[in-house]
């Protein structure tokens, strides 16, 4: 709507129109929340402008003092910390425990299988360009706790306080054992690793464990979602619709320039409200990936989610080597999803399981599945020993387009050969 636009323009240019209420960040009054959550490394924004730089013809506005600092702190909600290296503002927030986002409880699971307690991390930056200029000026940060989940979040206040935001991250993610991100892998971590040494301090996420969310997401949603952004992830597996209020990725660099213009913190709102939900949403999102897991690999009760997601799974568990719990997830998705099947019976013909897997084969070579008529000549030829069976599977596979799959003439030759004899 064309008011949601005015707001945004408003916040980007400096304005303090939100304080009358125009423009609110974080729950509604139905419960939902902000819509727009960070995205993967392809979709987000890439800053261009210098850091900091001030609107044409602005006059700079000088570095602010620490009593400004402090006075910022409290419209925050937050407070600021001085130290050697510089001031952070630092930010609490907690969901108690119990309460959900969305449709999926914040709650470590029962049985984690995390080194060490969990920690999820999410960086706001100026921008995506790389090189010098580009650094975090916000970092949320999420532990559980026993009373529920406690968000916490460092910013800096302009870039001479670069590494004390850096400090005071070290000193958080000190007693993790496990950092969870969403691309961290791609973005996140190597940021924050390359701004340390920047600063000649030392990694912060040395001996962690890393686990990164977005692959999972694809692999267990990319056939299903239009795509894999967090904030598609929200709407469609927690549940989660993020208001119309919400700061878009895209604007987070420029109303940070906003501030550092003209120090006015109304524009920081929806951002911290973002940076906020983003970690809570990564606490919410590890719940839901574990769950699909261990259904997979311990059996027991429904399947997780539906058959397009069961199949990414098991081809992920596939892949590091867990076949039992794969088969279980194909098994799972297989009368819904014929990939399902074809992976199911590849697996079954694997362990020794053949005829299970014929079975499969049959069913896929009605639907004219070319590989599956190959499957069955190989079949009837080196199993069955039924080299008529193995001629009629070859001229269906080849009326299905078999040929750019397989050797089929060939295939075709060795079985005439055999009919016709030793003569």
């Amino acid at each position: 709507p064309v008011s949601d636009l005015a707001a945004r323009l408003r916040a980007l240019r400096g304005d303090d129109a939100t304080r009358d209420g125009t423009e609110r960040h974080g729950t509604e009054p139905d419960g939902s929340v902000r819509d727009g959550a960070a995205q993967d490394g392809s979709q987000r924004e890439r800053g261009t402008h210098a850091v900091g730089a001030p609107p044409v013809g602005a006059r700079p506005v000088p570095p602010p003092s620490p009593e400004a600092l402090e006075a910022i702190a409290y419209r925050l909600r937050g407070e600021a910390v001085h130290g050697p290296d510089g001031t952070h503002l630092r930010l609490v927030h907690r969901v108690p425990a119990g309460v959900p986002y969305g449709t999926h409880p914040v709650d470590p699971p029962a049985d984690d299988p995390a080194a060490g307690p969990v920690a999820y991390l999410d960086a706001e930056t100026t921008g995506l360009a790389g090189g010098t200029g580009t650094f975090a000026f916000l970092v949320a940060f999420a532990v559980h706790a026993t009373d529920g989940l406690e968000v916490r979040l460092a910013f800096a206040p302009g870039p001479q306080h670069e590494r004390a935001l850096l400090t005071a991250v070290a000193g958080w993610v000190r007693d993790a054992g496990t950092v969870v991100t969403y691309n961290g892998a791609s973005f996140d971590l190597p940021l924050l690793r390359t701004r340390a040494r920047l600063h000649r301090l030392p990694d912060p996420f040395a001996g962690r464990e890393h686990l990164d969310l977005l692959p999972w997401a694809r692999r267990l949603w990319r056939t299903s979602l239009p795509s894999c952004t967090l904030s598609e992830v929200e709407r469609s597996i927690l549940g989660v619709r993020r208001s119309r209020a919400d700061v878009p990725g895209a604007e987070v660099p420029s109303r940070y320039r906003s501030f550092l213009s003209n120090l006015e913190v109304a524009p920081l709102e929806g951002v911290i409200s973002h940076a906020r939900d983003d970690v809570v949403a990564l606490a919410a999102l590890r719940r839901r990936v574990h769950a699909a897991r261990a259904w997979a690999e311990h059996g027991g009760g429904e399947p997780v989610g539906g058959a397009s997601e069961r199949h990414g799974l098991g081809r992920a568990l596939e892949a590091s080597g867990r076949t039992d719990a794969a088969l279980r997830c194909y098994l799972a998705a297989e009368a819904e999803r014929p990939e399902a099947a074809w992976d199911a019976a590849r697996l079954l013909r694997r362990t020794g399981r053949v005829e299970e897997a014929v079975a499969r084969w049959h069913r896929l070579a009605a639907e004219d599945d070319p590989r599956a008529w190959i499957e069955l000549a190989k079949h009837h030829e080196h199993r069955r020993r039924d080299v008529v069976g193995a001629l009629r599977a070859v001229a269906q596979a080849e009326r299905t387009g078999g040929a750019r799959l397989d050797d089929l003439d060939y295939r075709r030759a060795r079985l005439e050969a055999k009919r016709a004899g030793p003569g």
